[in-house]
């Protein structure tokens, strides 16, 4: 159809070809160049992964790391219960040392005495420094500083005795002197009260808190409680420079043998027959002496020996037994005998000065020792 010049042409009414498909294509919901809702739901997921997958890892990491520094840390522990172990063994060889020195008779004289109780000295010193010088873990430095105290208690007391020594041992002044020394003996005693009331449980107790057992040797520096006695101090020191014959009093000398009891049972021991004991940890054997000469018997040595294959043999010292009584004295037995067989035990008192009849100071018995 054609139009008259000057009229336009209609618009069509609907949309042309081209329109058409351009209105049938798909778009998607991001726009151009963007993923859709399945693929960014993919990569949300993919990093949800990674991000857990590296907490576990950072998880793993401080749980190993903490089980690395728990392992260090009870090593430490353990280490340090090696060295308390091995100080507290030295402390006891030289417990040992010192009161042989002052209870054994020896040739020399005065001063022979005090340069060998001044080593000992420079022993406790140094005793004090390797305890000073342990590292302990934190937890146990409480304990240690306990374990230090009693060692420099130690130390400053045998120093003080080795001054004191000369002037115990000669005529002037004596008396002072040797009251002196039974006060530095007190000393001693707290030592030992520091290391059993205060350093074991401090110990005991760190240890417990890790789950770690651990068991502290229970020695005591003080071998006695006669050391305490300025009297039985002056006695035991009668007996340094070869004046051992000196010390003996006139009249009759001479102890005997009452007795012996197995701890914790109660069993009495009889010579005939063969007695049952069982082992326990707690095993002693309680000995009664009887003092039948004229005077007063200090420092009376008694011995277990248990012969069974092996031999263990135990000593203890009675302090003092007065004339005509009794005293009783226990002597643990740490080391267990053999079970299953007859053992010869053997108690033997040593003999007094001045004692001439010793056929009352030794009993021998057999015993079956069965399991506790």
């Amino acid at each position: 159809m054609s139009f008259p010049e000057g009229r336009r042409r209609p618009a069509s009414a609907g949309p042309s070809q081209s329109g058409r498909q351009a209105a049938s294509r798909p778009r998607g919901r991001g726009g151009p160049g963007r993923p859709d809702g399945t693929e960014q739901q993919s990569i949300m997921v993919r990093r949800t992964i990674a991000i857990v997958g590296a907490v576990l890892a950072v998880i793993l990491l401080v749980v190993l790391i903490n089980g690395c520094l728990d392992s260090r840390k009870d090593n430490a522990f353990r280490d340090y219960a090696g060295e308390v172990r091995s100080l507290v063994s030295d402390e006891q060889d030289l417990s040992n040392s010192f009161f042989g020195t002052l209870s054994k008779p020896t040739r020399g004289d005065a001063l022979d005495v005090q340069t060998q109780v001044n080593a000992q000295r420079v022993d406790a010193e140094q005793l004090v420094q390797r305890a000073k010088s342990t590292d302990p873990p934190g937890e146990l430095s409480t304990a240690n500083g306990w374990l230090v105290t009693a060692f420099q208690f130690r130390a400053d007391a045998i120093g003080r005795i080795a001054t004191l020594l000369p002037t115990a041992l000669g005529d002037k002044g004596r008396r002072a002197a040797i009251d002196s020394i039974a006060g530095q003996m007190q000393a001693l005693l707290a030592s030992d009260v520091l290391y059993s009331q205060r350093a074991i449980p401090a110990l005991t107790s760190a240890f417990s808190k890790r789950n770690i057992d651990e068991k502290f040797p229970t020695q005591q520096f003080l071998p006695d409680l006669g050391w305490l006695d300025p009297d039985t101090v002056q006695t035991r020191l009668e007996k340094l420079g070869g004046n051992a014959a000196q010390a003996t009093t006139p009249g009759l000398h001479g102890t005997s043998l009452e007795g012996a009891t197995a701890q914790p049972a109660g069993t009495a021991l009889t010579d005939t027959g063969v007695n049952r004991i069982a082992v326990t940890d707690q095993l002693a054997f309680d000995v009664k002496v009887q003092n039948g000469g004229d005077s007063e018997e200090t420092d009376v040595p008694v011995s277990i020996t248990i012969s069974d294959g092996k031999k263990i043999s135990v000593d203890q010292t009675i302090p003092r037994i007065a004339a005509g009584q009794s005293e009783t004295v226990s002597i643990p037995v740490t080391d267990k005998p053999d079970t299953g067989a007859v053992s010869t035990v053997t108690v033997e008192i040593a003999a007094v000065p001045g004692e001439k009849n010793t056929d009352n100071n030794k009993a021998t018995y057999q015993v079956a020792f069965t399991g506790g």
